[in-house]
């Protein structure tokens, strides 16, 4: 059995999703540029960590359990919705401070940011579904171990790359220079796209909720 295109296919898969603008990347940039390279880089292994958790949970099967209990999955994803919506409101309210203010302090959630890409990451449980509908497709079966390691190897090393090349991307001096003088602006940009986040997946559950009762 050649295992290697299959491994190949996740790889890109993967890529490929994390290339598409979302809250993982709004926290590796915001940490990036308005703190240091170093704080984008710890954002990035954090949303590595946990990818790598939502991708064992998937092999575990978890995702489907998820998926079956309906209210457990509603009552997560409304957890990692209100998350980023406070992480919005915080932004957003440096938006409005006094300038000084915000040119000396971070938002607070920003303070840890290898543990702001963590939870952020780990905020969306739709990771877990959406990766065991991939495995359910993708993945042989009984593959053995080595394969199940070579794929959380592939995710966390990806993961990390790719969000560490954004942070390297946006903590170069003339993208720090910029946010410097836009901080409030940029503040508020994210801030707005956190809350988009976050109202986007309070709708879906109210959606899913109200379907569920017809």
């Amino acid at each position: 059995m050649d295992l290697l295109p299959t491994l190949a296919h996740l790889a890109a898969i993967h890529l490929l999703m994390a290339m598409v603008p979302g809250p993982n990347t709004v926290a590796v940039s915001y940490c990036a540029a308005g703190m240091s390279r170093r704080a984008g880089l710890h954002a990035a292994g954090g949303i590595a960590l946990a990818s790598l958790i939502w991708v064992s949970l998937s092999l575990a099967g978890i995702g489907i359990v998820l998926l079956e209990a309906g209210t457990l999955y509603r009552t997560i994803r409304l957890a990692g919705a209100l998350y980023l919506l406070w992480v919005g409101y915080k932004l957003l309210r440096s938006t409005f401070s006094k300038p000084a203010a915000t040119a000396s302090a971070n938002p607070p959630v920003y303070r840890h940011p290898l543990f702001s890409g963590f939870v952020t990451t780990l905020s969306n449980p739709k990771s877990a579904i959406f990766w065991t509908s991939v495995f359910a497709r993708v993945l042989p079966a009984h593959a053995p171990a080595w394969f199940y390691g070579a794929v959380l190897v592939i995710v966390g090393l990806q993961a990390f790359v790719w969000y560490g090349i954004v942070a390297l991307a946006l903590s170069s001096g003339v993208s720090r220079r910029y946010y410097t003088r836009l901080t409030q602006a940029l503040n508020g940009v994210a801030g707005f796209a956190m809350s988009v986040f976050g109202f986007k997946i309070l709708n879906d559950i109210r959606i899913e909720s109200f379907v569920s009762q017809d």
